[in-house]
Formats: structure tokens, sequence, C-alpha cells
């Protein structure tokens, strides 16, 4: 008996694995097939992120990563279960404005079961714009930017809710970009703002600016716009930065070298360096508006040297830029020593931070 009951099981085991074999073959395939879109077209080169849950966050990875074929379409093989399906792409525009493009599976969690399962077709968004007030289409401001007694093309225009950040920082929404004529117009919704022009010589949107950069406030600030309002504003004229005065500013502002100092590195999620990233200091816990003090960007080791002007407490925080609303695609990040990002530090001590994480901004 015992040979004839080994020769059963052996049998048995084998007739397991072949069934086991052939569920895995491509007529029993399970898994999530679909096309992104991009304004109803179909959008090549995207990343479809696959997760096991609703409520993820930047820390959580996908389950898998697949990319997106010339229609736009994925085919992914997964065992069954529920899974909740994400779209992404990163490209640049001809401005140099990185473009961020995302959105959810309107129908997630999708279940999977036996077969590859039909995703519905679903169209990414820019992103950037969401958690603003809602703007109201008949209220706003408009106006003409002017260099030298003519229209300054491709200028942003900043419009700030707050007047005590000395007007850089987090503004409103998106940086407005003039037209041909140096005209804007921008929806708001009723309330107080500051705005401020600026055009830098690469064109970029925001960083530091620098001598033969070109900026203005409106003189006019703050302006009131109230509901039902389309508020025409004086034209306002850019002034070119000055070099003797940008350079005394970096002598006595945030660059100054002291004796008391914060350093360390800035890395991502995965632990790489992190290069082109300043660090600030605040002395509100909100960290929002202007930073009293600031690094130099990281350089290609991930490095970083904060000078401060004074012992006492900061709160940490880090970024690709600054001067304006954050974009898609910045690094943003906090120093997470401590719950409130805080740091106390002693007048002349050099202390080190060790790692300040930074995600991208999405």
């Amino acid at each position: 008996m015992k040979p004839f009951f080994h020769k059963n099981i052996t049998q048995a085991l084998w007739l397991l694995l072949l069934g086991m074999l052939s569920a895995c073959t491509t007529d029993n395939e399970s898994g999530l097939n679909g096309q992104l879109l991009f304004q109803n077209q179909p959008l090549a080169s995207a990343q479809v992120e696959i997760y096991l849950k609703a409520d993820k966050d930047r820390s959580v990875q996908p389950f898998v990563v697949v990319t997106t074929d010339t229609e736009g379409r994925y085919s992914i093989s997964l065992p069954e279960g529920h899974y909740f399906v994400i779209g992404k792409k990163r490209e640049s525009t001809d401005e140099g404005r990185t473009h961020m493009l995302m959105a959810e599976s309107p129908a997630n969690p999708h279940q999977v079961f036996e077969v590859m399962t039909q995703v519905p077709s679903f169209n990414l968004r820019e992103m950037g714009r969401e958690g603003l007030p809602m703007a109201d289409a008949s209220t706003g401001v408009s106006g003409q930017i002017t260099y030298q007694g003519e229209p300054a093309a491709r200028a942003f225009v900043y419009i700030y809710t707050e007047t005590t950040t000395g007007l850089v920082g987090p503004s409103y929404g998106e940086a407005i970009q003039t037209d041909k004529d140096g005209s804007f117009s921008i929806n708001l919704p009723a309330g107080r703002y500051s705005l401020v022009a600026r055009k830098r010589a690469d064109g970029s949107r925001s960083g530091a600016l620098s001598p033969g950069d070109l900026n203005v406030h409106y003189p006019g600030n703050p302006v009131e716009v109230r509901s039902g309002e389309r508020l025409a504003l004086d034209d306002f004229s850019l002034v070119e930065v000055d070099a003797k005065v940008h350079a005394q500013r970096q002598v006595d502002g945030i660059f100054v070298k002291t004796d008391t100092m914060l350093h360390g590195q800035v890395v991502d999620s995965d632990g790489q360096l992190v290069s082109d990233v300043y660090v600030f200091a605040y002395l509100d816990s909100r960290m929002v508006g202007k930073p009293v003090h600031m690094s130099a960007p990281t350089s290609g080791d991930g490095q970083f040297s904060l000078f401060l002007s004074d012992g006492g407490t900061y709160y940490i925080g880090a970024r690709s830029a600054f001067g304006g609303p954050l974009e898609p695609g910045e690094w943003v990040g906090t120093f997470d020593g401590e719950p409130d990002h805080r740091v106390t530090i002693t007048r002349g001590a050099s202390d080190d931070l060790g790692s300040i994480i930074v995600k991208e901004f999405w």
C-alpha cells in the first residue's frame, strides 16, 4: 500500500502543477487593461500606477507600474483582488515649465477575477490648481505690464493674499503670464490682493531674481476686488534689478555666513541625494511667507549649509524654488526631527540635521 500511496500523491502533485501552469497561460491571464487620455486624446508614455488601498499617500509605493503605448493603452497582469488605478505623466512645455498630469480612475476600485478586466478610459488633468478658493467667472482683475514704455510679453504676474510676507513665497495660485501685448486677466474670489510682476532673463516663473531680471510691485497694492467686479488696473512698468543693490543684499541678506549654522543633506524618499534644493528657516511654525534665512541650493551631493543670524527656535523647510506658488514637479519637504519641524540651536553652534526628505509636488 505504501508505494501505491506515494504514486498517487506524486500524480496529484503533477496534476496540481499542470493546473497552475494552465491557469497562468495568456488565455486565462487576469489583470487590468485600459487607456489614458488627456483632453480626450490618447496619452502616450504615461505611467499607470496600481495601488492596493485607497488611503494611500506619498509615502506609499505602488504595487506595480507600467507605461502606456503610443495609443495610450496599457495592460497589467495581476492576481485576483481589488485595485486602485492612477495615471500620471510629467513633461515640459515649450516655455520650460514642468507640466504634471494626474487622475484617479473614476471607477476605483477595480475587481480582478480570472480574466483581464477592462478599465473605462479616463482623462488626466493638469495638477497644481486644486485646493484653491473657488474663483468667480465675473470677478477678478486685468491690466497690462510694460517695460520702458513697451508691452512686456511673457512676464509673470503673481497674486498674493497676504500683505505681510514681503510678496514672496506662496501666492494665491498659479502665476499668470502676460500675452504678446503685455495684458493679463485672472478670475478671483472677492477679497484683497497684492500683485507683483516679474520677468526673468531665463524665462522661468520662479526662483531668485538676478541682475538683469525685471521686477515691480503694483503701486496700488493692496487692491480690493468686489463680487461681480472685473477690476481694471492701471498699467505698471517693470524695473531692472540693479547689480549693485543685488550684490549688497546678498552680503547683508539671507546668504551671509555666520558662526551659527545648521547643515545636513537633502534626499528623496528612496534615500537618493537631491541637488538644487533650498533649505529655509522660519520663525513661524506655519512656514508661510518670507523665510528669515535661506541656504544656497544643495550641491550635487545634496549637502546644505543654513547660516543663522542668532541662536533660537526655527522651523525648517526645503523647496527647489521660491518666490511664487508651488509648481508641479518641484521638490518640497520639511525637517521631521520634531513633529512641528522645529529646531532649537544655541548661538555659535553648528548642528547637523541629518537628512531632510523631499518629495515631488503634484
